[in-house]
């Protein structure tokens, strides 16, 4: 079984509803509603994204298994940001041990 949250990333990536990359990231000017994080990303680069998630108040999904890079087909990308809300809701809806909400102090 395929996991829901790709099929979504990818229906966002299809849409141009997603951000990619940190710095991309901070200079967004439209609303992000979540951000995924992943999981083999370096210390500073968790502190932007905790940091990104309290500027946008949006949550932040840490992706455990599977590497951003081989989701979005972009050579190291390590967080991405979700602009569609329904689609972020959806993602949320279908956590799992793959993807997991992020603690506040990541």
């Amino acid at each position: 079984m395929t996991e829901k949250i790709l099929t979504y990333i990818g229906f966002a990536l299809r849409a141009r509803k997603i951000t990619l990359g940190v710095n991309s990231i901070t200079a967004e000017r439209k609303r992000v509603y979540l951000l995924i994080l992943c999981d083999s990303a370096s210390e500073n680069t968790k502190k932007d994204a905790a940091s990104l998630a309290r500027k946008f108040h949006a949550k932040l999904v840490v992706s455990k298994d599977y590497l951003l890079e081989e989701i979005v087909h972009k050579e190291n990308c390590k967080l991405v940001a979700l602009l569609d809300r329904e689609l972020s809701k959806a993602i949320l809806n279908n956590l799992n041990e793959h993807f997991v909400l992020a603690e506040a102090d990541i």
